[in-house]
């Protein structure tokens, strides 16, 4: 992606969908933690920019992390969730299944972008590589905001009207 929030529209679709099984915090931080390496060498100048974290392997061992470190904040994160009446799970599987998705999601999209990206280390070779053309991933990371937003709105509209 050429900016990295546009990861979030997929990750916010897909944890919408996937509502009572997928954590949504652990979704949406998966799907953008995966470039906290390229963001840095943006701005170092070091290359390759996508490097080791743009592979699925990477990004199950960074889901991995990411979940253990959310896992642990659980207490804290449903308080904050609660608040924002936002009905969430924090159950093991249900982090460790959103931080999957997030962060094999980001890999997946830059995939079919960026020719210094091997997705399926230790081969070298990218099969999706431009497999589908990159207007076209930027659009779908674009609307799928759409349809997410209007899906946790009506959420959030009938938790309102519970209350």
């Amino acid at each position: 992606m050429p900016f990295t929030p546009f990861h979030l529209g997929p990750a916010f679709l897909l944890g919408e969908l996937l509502e009572k099984r997928v954590n949504l915090f652990s979704i949406l931080l998966g799907s953008i933690i995966v470039d906290v390496r390229a963001t840095y060498c943006l701005f170092a100048g070091c290359r390759p920019l996508h490097g080791p974290f743009h592979t699925f392997l990477s990004a199950t061992l960074i889901a991995f992390l990411l979940a253990w470190l959310l896992f642990s904040q659980r207490r804290r994160l449903q308080k904050i969730t609660d608040k924002m009446r936002i009905e969430q799970t924090y159950s093991f599987m249900s982090v460790i299944s959103g931080s999957i998705i997030g962060t094999w999601s980001h890999v997946l999209l830059d995939s079919f972008l960026y020719t210094d990206i091997r997705p399926l280390w230790p081969l070298t070779a990218n099969p999706l590589l431009k497999a589908v053309g990159s207007e076209t991933i930027y659009l779908i990371c674009l609307l799928s905001f759409l349809p997410a937003m209007g899906i946790y709105g009506y959420r959030h509209w009938k938790i309102m009207l519970r209350n």
